[in-house]
């Protein structure tokens, strides 16, 4: 079997926390798989707005397009920017950080409850629960009033204020697991896992996780129907959509 090359797609522009969220991924997959993170070259620093997400998604097009022979792509940001594009551009297995983190918390937890930073993404999430079946899982949508770019353990204010809204979700609104809203917040999960006893995800590691166990099945994006590769339609202004390498993954071991 060849070894499993995942690409790491932060749809924002700051490095550090790509190197942050792909080194979470490196260290809980297996040591021979392959790792590459990418940052794009323009675009938002941070992801607060569907402004900010508009832009993101082409950028995460762009870096699928450019790198197209990897064995599964992780996009690590929590609104799956671009998602269901890039799953028209490949074969290959794509899981967002915002889909794995619900899809694991239902998993260990009749009832979970979502951290997010700004209040303004309250409604989004919300949104994005009620389309994929889960919302009356979630207990609630509690926003920080932090923005993304004051995430992770550098933070220590940040992480006690995710501790104490994931206390008040837990006691007072009965959440029984917590989901981490934002990639930034990656390094985070065990410390708040301890403050408060209960699982907590992001979805930046189990969704790496996840496109190994797809991967090792022999699992792939299917090409019938819904995510079957774009119409040869002329792109004004801009090349046209390019999709090369399509193959099945259990062909490309």
């Amino acid at each position: 079997m060849n070894r499993f090359r995942l690409a790491v797609i932060n749809p924002n522009t700051d490095a550090s926390d790509t190197a942050a969220m792909a080194s979470a991924v490196a260290n809980a997959l297996p040591s021979e798989a392959e790792v590459q993170a990418y940052t794009p070259g323009r675009g938002p620093q941070s992801i607060e707005s569907a402004v900010d997400e508009a832009f993101a998604a082409a950028e995460v097009v762009k870096v699928v397009q450019a790198h197209p022979d990897h064995d599964g792509y992780l996009i690590a940001c929590f609104s799956d920017p671009g998602l269901d594009a890039v799953r028209e551009l490949t074969t290959a297995p794509v899981v967002g950080i915002g889909e794995a983190a619900y899809t694991a918390a239902t998993m260990v937890a009749k009832r979970f409850a979502v951290i997010t930073t700004l209040a303004r993404g309250r409604a989004d999430i919300e949104d994005a629960l009620r389309r994929s079946g889960l919302a009356e899982r979630c207990a609630g949508v509690l926003a920080l009033g932090i923005p993304v770019a004051e995430q992770g353990s550098e933070f220590p204010a940040t992480t006690d204020a995710i501790v104490g809204l994931s206390e008040h979700a837990v006691h007072d609104l009965g959440a029984e697991a917590i989901v981490l809203g934002c990639g930034g917040m990656s390094d985070v999960e065990t410390a708040v896992a301890s403050a408060i006893g209960v699982p907590v995800t992001n979805g930046v590691v189990i969704g790496a996780l996840m496109l190994h166990a797809l991967w090792a099945a022999g699992l792939w994006t299917s090409k019938q129907g819904s995510y079957s590769p774009p119409e040869a339609i002329p792109y004004q202004g801009m090349p046209a959509v390019r999709v090369a390498g399509l193959r099945h993954t259990s062909e490309a071991k």
